[in-house]
């Protein structure tokens, strides 16, 4: 009987029971507009952010998106440093028969600091992987790995707003007076 009435209501008695957990334990979703990076105070101290310059044209290409990705309306008074090292790599797979490569993975890292005030408050490290074809034209090749590379930078950056949003998340939650149930 209780089945029935599930069925005619059409809902999933474990998406109700998970959706019960998620709220009642104070879930809080990472992307969205609802997310940890969105919330106001998150986002005030994302703009805080001073990104230092980064060496070659990939590094230069991941300061921009994180520029575009903490700063979104600009830089206010600077009270954080962020210092990134970024490298990437490439690893040939997919051998053919005529031993050349017929596949790469292309592998970035960044390690970065945050600092206040010239003492690092926090540290992690991002890495993401994109695979891209080697193609038999070398123009499609170049074309490929370009593209690989640029969906690579996207994601490491947007990896580190999320980290440093959960930081800064967890920094605010710290501050906050506890509010006691009633």
């Amino acid at each position: 009987m209780k089945r029935s009435w599930f069925k005619r209501l059409g809902v999933v008695p474990s998406t109700v029971a998970a959706a019960l957990v998620l709220s009642a334990c104070g879930f809080t979703p990472l992307y969205g507009q609802h997310s940890t990076a969105a919330a106001p105070g998150v986002v005030d101290a994302l703009s805080t952010v001073s990104i230092r310059w980064l060496a070659n044209r990939e590094g230069m290409k991941l300061r921009q998106i994180l520029r575009e990705e903490l700063q979104p309306k600009g830089l206010s008074t600077a009270v954080y440093d962020l210092d990134v090292r970024f490298s990437t790599r490439v690893e040939e797979l997919g051998i053919r028969s005529d031993a050349t490569s017929s596949r790469a993975n292309l592998i970035l890292l960044a390690t970065f600091d945050l600092n206040e005030g010239g003492r690092s408050v926090f540290a992690d490290r991002v890495q993401s992987i994109v695979s891209y074809n080697i193609l038999d034209d070398q123009f499609a090749t170049v074309t490929s790995q370009a593209d690989a590379e640029n969906r690579g930078i996207k994601q490491v950056g947007a990896e580190i707003k999320t980290r440093l949003a959960v930081y800064f998340h967890g920094r605010i939650k710290s501050t906050q007076p506890a509010v006691e149930n009633r």
